[in-house]
């Protein structure tokens, strides 16, 4: 699969999450995050549109498919927990819905992937171990790379 699929429905996200068993026994592999702010040959700042603020995020998994990339547009939040002493980087399961109104601004309706059951009514960034991780954006696409 070359060609990236956008999430738009429940439906998309609830087919992606059969694909991938729900991230069952994968791992996050690897992350990249881009803003779309510069700096240009004059010493000019310019700063990214919100459909420029990406983050890049590649799950590997032990069945097949394996490699699954997510492409989180417009990103929003992210927290990602590291190293945890006494605990390890394996996903039992992960989680991704749509959340309305969680964050101000457009749009209203977000999507979330986070590694444990995603409250909105707790606070955001909590410092518990172990930890967990989530990402908040405006739109989601996704891809297997085999």
């Amino acid at each position: 699969m070359e060609n990236w699929k956008e999430i738009k429905t429940q439906q998309d996200i609830d087919d992606l999450l059969d694909l991938y068993d729900g991230f069952h026994d994968g791992c996050l592999a690897k992350a990249a995050f881009q803003s779309g702010a510069h700096v240009d040959d004059q010493l000019r700042m310019g700063f990214g549109d919100a459909e420029d603020y990406t983050l890049l995020v590649t799950f590997e998994r032990q069945w097949r498919p394996k490699t699954l990339e997510l492409k989180f547009i417009g990103l929003r939040r992210c927290h990602l927990v590291g190293y945890e002493f006494n605990y390890f980087a394996l996903l039992f399961e992960a989680y991704l819905t749509f959340v309305e109104g969680l964050l101000p601004g457009e749009p209203k309706r977000l999507i979330v992937w986070s590694d444990a059951p995603f409250e909105p009514s707790l606070p955001l960034e909590r410092f518990e171990e172990p930890g967990e991780s989530y990402i908040i954006a405006n739109g989601l696409q996704w891809k297997i790379t085999e």
